[in-house]
């Protein structure tokens, strides 16, 4: 029958079924036939003829495969011998030999796996592997290979049983598309390359072969420790590495494995007519021999790379874990950037996983490597379906760019490996990042096992101190979800324009339990101290997470550049009001002096502390300094109560600091904060270290006018009304002064330890004076008509019986006095009564 008529019914058919109705007649008439294309037939060793070494038995050439080293090369070669006699064969009659074309003949030894095969069973077969060191610029078509009979009665004792000759077009190595029987420690194992794909990053390529074997035996196949290679086309090796799950493992009868193996090759090789090489080292000689060579097919040039949020799964041991890239941000500074890239590891499986010890590389698209210090800690534990996360941060040269980089998962490289190489457990492409350089009240947020946190910067402070500047950086944690969290361990870092301050860095809790409640906050301080005299341009603020004894990951990062925010400024009358969770507070000034002294002022300020809450507190223990109106700083002592507060309890706080007499007051205002020791807040009774959450108070200090009469002489929270004054000469020395007072208290103020005292003085119209302290609610009582007395001596008094004084009431503080009122009284003497 025509073959035209049969194309046509075939192509009529397909026609009717696409719809193409009608078609059917025009087709008939230009229907031509088709032309298949030529196969290209490959010959492989399979295609030689077998030698006859008896009438029954045969030798075949199976195997061959060069090593090119540096000096030389190693060949090895495969004799598969088939035993048809009906008797044992004895192998120790045979032998085989090497040679070139032109007659160099090279030495052959036995692997050392074969030197025990002395004879071969009738019906059976065996292969003996040949070795042989040949010359650097050989190929396996130059060479013969002989098979030799050893006949003592010829004159060199060998018969010649034949030769194998390959021709230089068939190909000794196995097909890209074939699978290779290899028998390793006696059991025979079929290997196929399964995978093949390069992708190209910074000066380098990256092979990535996915090679299957299946054990093909009836015993247990275990890691016989072979090593792979890349052949390129011009002779060259380069290693390959294993990914964790290719080592040491085994595999039963009938079942299969892919190992996955990944090697560097520099950009200028051509990627093309690559082979894989099973190289295996010899028992006895030491040598490396190459026992199998694999064509590899042509690569296919493609990212391994996996997208951000998606999770690349990793089989460990029993369990498994999901990985992925969740986020990166790109903080900017001068000569570097700072990139910080979050990374999530989850345990997928329902047993506990210990991480390895990841070695993390940030590869760039302009052909950088940049190490990241950040590593997987020792003992880094998983417990079933537990996910944690981990910041890993890396430096960045302001001239590299941090766009289309690639995040490296390496595994560790063995102590006692000769192979640098470390294997890609997994690559991650990152997303695209901005770059931020001012994140002052920016909310960045951080998966944890329980749910969802929102961490803000705050504030960034710039705080005067007694030996120096503080800089305090105020973040807050915010539990977003609807689970109780327990937060990690924590501590804080501080760069100044890419100066790493350590020692000097400390990381408060504004909470003792680091338990954080669904829809609730928390604050954390991160404070360093700098020179007064330091100026800088940026500010880099991490938590860092502690992951082991030793090990810490970047939790978070933020940064400022450019001058810092001035603090906040409370106008006279206004309350500052401090929400640190759990302790709201307000303050407010109540009044503000100045004591003049001999050689210097004191400055005085007294604050009204009211708790917000609607329980008892313990007060914050604040701190501050007063700052003159062209930036003099002099730290403030402080004191204030020594109890918990009720709820809306008012309470004094009083802060004072000895000023030079010549620094004008006028516009000095009062920086108050809450005092920080030893990585917390201040306790009650302890001595701040530090403080934060600052403010800066507007002051009017005054020195406040003396009244002209002793009524309601103010020293708060008491008023003093001094009536009565009786000043008596006794005719001798001796002078008594006795005089009736009231005392109130303000009883809506707690104080703490009240340091004012009233000074009463007596100065007679001769110009002497005398005085004498009181203290309230100690000398002088809280009472109305109380009365109080002194006396003193003097010669100048000696029969003296009458005269004028005045009387004077001072507030004395600190060894400073403010005269509060002054009134005139005539002496009274004793011999007029």
């Amino acid at each position: 029958m025509s073959k035209k008529p049969v194309t046509a019914v075939i192509l009529c058919i397909t026609m009717l079924i696409s719809g193409a109705h009608g078609a059917l007649a025009a087709t008939s008439a230009t229907t031509k036939t088709t032309v298949q294309p030529t196969k290209t037939v490959v010959h492989t060793l399979a295609n030689l003829n077998s030698i006859k070494i008896t009438a029954k038995s045969t030798m075949r050439l199976t195997d061959v495969n060069i090593l090119n080293l540096d000096e030389e090369n190693i060949l090895t070669y495969t004799l598969t011998i088939q035993n048809g006699d009906n008797k044992t064969l004895d192998l120790l009659d045979y032998w085989s030999k090497v040679k070139t074309t032109s007659g160099t003949t090279y030495s052959t030894s036995l692997m050392t796996k074969d030197k025990s095969k002395k004879t071969l069973s009738a019906g059976s077969s065996t292969t003996l592997t040949y070795v042989a060191k040949v010359g650097k610029n050989v190929t396996i078509s130059n060479l013969v290979f002989q098979v030799i009979k050893w006949d003592f009665n010829q004159a060199n004792y060998e018969s010649i049983k034949g030769q194998f000759k390959i021709p230089a077009a068939y190909l000794t190595s196995t097909p890209s598309n074939q699978s290779k029987t290899l028998k390793m420690f006696d059991t025979p194992v079929k290997a196929k390359v399964n995978q093949f794909a390069s992708f190209t990053s910074g000066d380098y390529n990256y092979v990535s072969v996915g090679l299957n074997l299946q054990n093909i035996g009836y015993n247990l196949f275990q890691d016989p420790k072979i090593k792979f290679v890349i052949k390129t086309a011009n002779g060259a090796s380069y290693p390959m590495s294993a990914d964790p799950t290719s080592s040491d493992y085994k595999i039963q009868p009938q079942d299969n494995k892919t190992l996955n193996l990944m090697a560097e090759i520099p950009k200028s090789i051509k990627l093309t007519n690559l082979e894989l090489q099973l190289i295996q080292e010899d028992e006895t000689s030491k040598l490396n021999l190459p026992i199998a060579t694999m064509q590899l097919p042509n690569a296919t040039s493609q990212s391994l790379a996996v997208q951000p949020n998606i999770e690349k799964f990793i089989a460990l041991g029993s369990g498994k874990i999901a990985v992925k890239v969740s986020g990166a941000t790109l903080l900017q500074s001068f000569d570097e950037h700072s990139l910080s890239i979050r990374f999530n590891f989850r345990n997928t499986t329902g047993t506990t996983v210990t991480i390895p010890k990841y070695q993390f590389q940030l590869q760039t698209k302009d052909g950088y490597r940049l190490p990241i210090t950040t590593q997987v800690p020792d003992n880094y534990v998983l417990e079933p379906l537990e996910e944690k996360t981990m910041n890993l941060s890396v430096s960045v040269p302001a001239n590299v760019s941090a766009q289309n980089a690639q995040l490296f998962m390496n595994l560790p490289v063995a102590s006692d490996s000769k192979d640098n190489f470390s294997y890609p457990a997994g690559i991650f492409a990152l997303p695209e990042v901005q770059p931020l350089q001012n994140m002052i009240g920016q909310k960045q947020f951080i998966q944890t096992p329980n749910g969802i946190l929102g961490v803000t910067l705050s504030s960034i402070q710039r705080l005067p101190w007694s030996d120096g500047d503080l800089v305090s950086a105020k973040i807050t944690i915010n539990n977003t979800g609807f689970k109780t969290i327990l937060l990690p361990e924590l501590s804080g870092q501080v760069k100044l324009d890419s100066a790493i301050l350590t020692s000097s860095t400390n990381f408060i809790t504004s909470q003792s339990v680091g338990l954080l409640g669904p829809n609730t906050s928390t604050d954390v301080y991160v404070v360093t101290k700098v020179p007064s005299y330091l100026s800088f341009s940026q500010l880099q603020i991490a938590l860092l997470e502690k992951l082991g004894e030793n090990s810490t990951s970047e939790w978070v990062q933020f940064v400022n550049g450019g001058s810092l925010p001035e603090l906040p400024t409370i106008a006279t009358g206004s309350t500052y009001s401090l929400e640190t969770p759990g302790r709201n507070e307000e303050l407010k000034v109540l009044r503000s002096f100045v004591y003049s002294g001999t050689s210097s002022n004191l400055v005085y300020t007294e604050l009204e502390a009211q708790n917000k809450e609607d329980r008892q507190i313990d007060l914050s223990q604040f701190a501050g300094a007063f700052v003159g109106s062209e930036g003099q700083t002099y730290k403030a002592t402080v004191s204030q109560i020594e109890t918990s507060a009720g709820p809306g309890e008012k309470s004094i706080v009083a802060f004072w600091a000895k000023v030079p007499r010549n620094i004008s007051t006028s516009d000095m205002k009062l920086v108050v904060g809450e005092g920080i020791t030893d990585n917390k807040m201040t306790p009650i009774k302890g001595e701040p270290t530090g403080y934060v959450n600052a403010a800066a108070l507007e002051l009017q200090l005054t020195t406040p006018s003396i009244k002209s009469n002793l009524t309601n002489l103010d020293l708060f929270p008491y008023s003093l009304t001094v009536k009565n004054v009786r000043a008596t000469l006794t005719g001798s020395t001796s002078v008594n002064v006795v005089f009736d007072y009231n005392l109130t208290r303000n009883m809506d103020y707690a104080i703490g330890e009240f340091g004012h005292k009233y000074l009463i003085e007596l100065v007679d119209s001769s110009g002497r004076a005398f005085e004498k302290e009181f203290v309230p609610e100690s000398d002088l009582k809280v009472t109305n008509g109380g009365s109080a007395s002194f006396s003193f001596d003097d010669a100048a008094f000696q029969d003296r019986t009458s005269g004028s004084f005045q009387f004077n009431v001072y507030d004395v503080f600190q060894g400073q006095k403010l005269k509060l009122g002054s009134q005139g009284y005539y002496y009274i003497s004793s011999s007029n009564r």
